[in-house]
């Protein structure tokens, strides 16, 4: 009996030893759910919207878990996005319809089309340096998992190279660079090819009690389309708000922004909120 007392104690012992006794604060979770290169494992689920075009708006639904694989000073981020969509005409201007969607009816309820769009993986190696510094690169793959006679996506596969720069501060600031430029390869020979460049500065400014301020904006440029079709570029910002869950936390969030610079057939203004999920130590 003394002996089970004995290895019964060492054991809780151990296990107090190995479990930190003091979670992550709020501001820790801040900068790993800020960091797209935080070596965390999460679940982000997004809606957005994009309003304003002639034919109408466009709803997209992603679920884009981002899966990190860690070996001695170096990081893998891996982020696989899939995405339904919703569209009714002739739109393009976004991730995703680098050219107009055409339904059968040209727009208006008889050409809505909703379903599977295009699926996006990227992988980014990244070493460790520091806690303010993280910088990235590798592939980016699109995916024409879209019904190509819906023409819900390019109805290419795509492939290209992915950069991403991210500086945190001791306390408050993030800010991110993301770059991305995919080119078609192969696909429906009814769709035209694919040359579209992916932009995303990012900044969030931390706030008390797990509040922060975001500008989070998606440049796209689609190089096949004329000089004045060509970009979107768009202004605006968000809120949001970090919960901490036992170990884990839920980072939400919500954005407004408007276009200043669009196609003739693109949106000019886009809404969406988020939901992610974040597990893992920090």
């Amino acid at each position: 009996m003394r002996y089970f007392i004995l290895i019964s104690a060492s054991l809780i012992s151990f296990s107090a030893l190995a479990y930190d006794d003091i979670p992550p604060t709020l501001s820790e979770w801040q900068r790993a759910a800020q960091n797209p290169l935080s070596p965390n494992f999460s679940l982000p689920i997004e809606y957005k919207y994009h309003g304003g075009a002639p034919d109408g708006g466009v709803n997209i639904g992603s679920f884009a878990p981002i899966m990190p694989i860690k070996f001695d000073g170096w990081n893998i981020i891996n982020q696989l996005t899939l995405n339904v969509m919703g569209t009714p005409g002739d739109i393009t201007g976004i991730r995703g319809l680098p050219e107009p969607y055409t339904g059968n009816g040209h727009g208006g309820s008889d050409g809505y089309a909703a379903g599977l769009a295009d699926t996006f993986f990227t992988s980014y190696i990244s070493p460790d340096i520091n806690d303010e510094i993280s910088f990235g690169i590798g592939p980016t793959f699109v995916f024409p998992t879209d019904e190509p006679s819906r023409e819900l996506g390019s109805g290419k596969f795509s492939m290209g190279p992915a950069a991403m720069f991210v500086y945190q501060t001791p306390t408050d600031w993030t800010l991110a660079f993301q770059a991305q430029q995919i080119w078609s390869v192969f696909g429906s020979s009814e769709r035209e090819a694919v040359s579209q460049m992916i932009l995303k500065p990012t900044v969030n400014y931390n706030l008390p009690d797990g509040w922060y301020l975001l500008s989070n904006m998606e440049v796209i440029a689609n190089w096949r389309s004329p000089s004045d079709q060509r970009w979107t570029v768009p202004i605006g910002a968000g809120v949001g708000k970090l919960f901490a869950v036992g170990e884990n936390a839920i980072d939400t969030r919500v954005q407004g922004y408007y276009n200043v610079v669009t196609p003739d057939l693109g949106p000019t203004w886009s809404i969406g909120a988020t939901v992610s999920f974040i597990f893992g130590e920090l």
